[in-house]
């Protein structure tokens, strides 16, 4: 009889202390795990690999990045692609370093030609939430405090589905898109004892989904021969967060206005940059108030250009510099991100298929905090044009 009350009050203290560090989980692992997966993530961006290797600063005007739907006139007869991006990551805060490797595939995309009109449908990541860490702890358990293992994993992300339309009209080429918005987040929390013969793991779980609509429009501008203005603007739709088939929270799709211009006058080479306005504010009150986002003003600028060829084929290196503010908070402090880029596009069968990949060196900073996160990320993508 003893020995079951024992037990009775040992698991209603490992309840009592896994409630505890779960109300204090949340702002030690977002300090301690990543600053760029604050709220619901980290935006990639929707750049393809090679817009990517340029710092995105020719998005306006590349086919399979998710901002212009305009830039579907240029597809010739089809078009597929698939991208893979890993990223490393190394946080560091209070002199302690934690390190962890994320793995994404932010950008599919299929296209065709109907006669005069570019249609494109693709698959990217608005926002990423991917992340797993893992630190002691102690649960007292019969007045003796025992120590711990505690690990928090999420998985998940939200993911942007367009379908795309463009089409030419004298010097312009005009595009509008539907927009779809879905995706899940699992979060797992998980608590272990050195000892597992007297006492077992503690688990906690769940798993929401989103859905949310919005339309794009986007136009490039001819002005030249050489010369190029591209724009482009997402509507703010409805944005939920569900459980099975119930809605718990409802905002808006975050809207997003870019411009870009881009110039190619000399041989071989282009010239591009780019700036953009996304509204990621829509988004607050789907989470929790520890959730909060900002509006955010990216640039960047870049340079893609001819060196050496293959299979008589030009040989194409890039290099870009891009400037962003991370869409949430940490502790009400903005996090912001400057990231240098290269890259390279190498001809596989002449023009119809190529392999392209790039690098990317991010630093991300908290506005009067110590914490920041160091990251390299590899891009590589395939591109098939039957």
């Amino acid at each position: 009889m003893k020995r079951h009350s024992w037990l009775l009050s040992s698991a209603a203290s490992v309840v009592a202390a896994l409630l505890l560090t779960a109300s204090l989980a949340s702002s030690l692992l977002h300090a301690q795990g990543t600053l760029s997966t604050q709220g619901f993530g980290y935006p990639p961006g929707g750049l393809s690999t090679r817009s990517l290797g340029i710092g995105g600063a020719t998005a306006e005007f590349d086919l399979l990045s998710s901002r212009n739907p305009a830039s579907a006139t240029e597809i010739g007869s089809s078009v597929l692609s698939v991208q893979a991006a890993p990223e490393f990551r190394t946080v560091l805060f209070n002199g302690a370093s934690e390190r962890s490797t994320i793995q994404r595939t932010p950008l599919v995309a299929a296209g065709l030609r109907l006669k005069r009109v570019g249609v494109l449908l693709s698959a990217s990541t608005l926002l990423d939430r991917s992340f797993t860490t893992e630190s002691p702890g102690s649960a007292v358990i019969g007045g003796v405090a025992t120590p711990t293992t505690d690990r928090f994993e999420a998985r998940g992300a939200i993911t942007e589905l367009r379908l795309s339309a463009g089409w030419n009209y004298k010097a312009f080429a005009l595009g509008v898109a539907a927009v779809a918005v879905t995706g899940e987040h699992s979060l797992v929390r998980t608590r272990a004892f050195p000892d597992t013969l007297l006492f077992g793991g503690v688990l906690d779980s769940t798993r929401i989904g989103f859905e949310g609509l919005g339309v794009a429009l986007g136009a490039n501008w001819r002005v030249s021969s050489d010369f190029l203005i591209g724009a482009s603007y997402r509507s703010s739709g409805p944005l939920n967060v569900l459980r099975r088939d119930s809605t718990l929270r409802s905002a808006n799709l975050p809207s997003r206005l870019g411009v870009g211009v881009l110039y190619q006058g000399f041989a071989g080479s282009v010239l591009a940059a780019s700036l953009e306005q996304v509204g990621w504010s829509a988004m607050n009150g789907l989470g929790s108030d520890a959730s909060r986002a900002q509006d955010a003003l990216n640039w960047s600028v870049g340079g893609e250009f001819e060196g050496g060829a293959l299979r008589r084929t030009a040989v194409l290196w890039r290099l870009g510099y891009a400037q962003r503010d991370l869409p949430f908070l940490l502790r009400d402090l903005p996090v912001s991100e400057q990231s240098i880029h290269a890259g390279v596009g190498i001809p596989i069968s002449s023009e119809a298929a190529s392999l392209d990949f790039a690098v990317q060196r991010s630093l991300r900073r908290v506005q009067g905090d110590q914490a920041r996160e160091n990251a390299w990320g590899i891009s590589a993508a395939l591109t098939i044009r039957p």
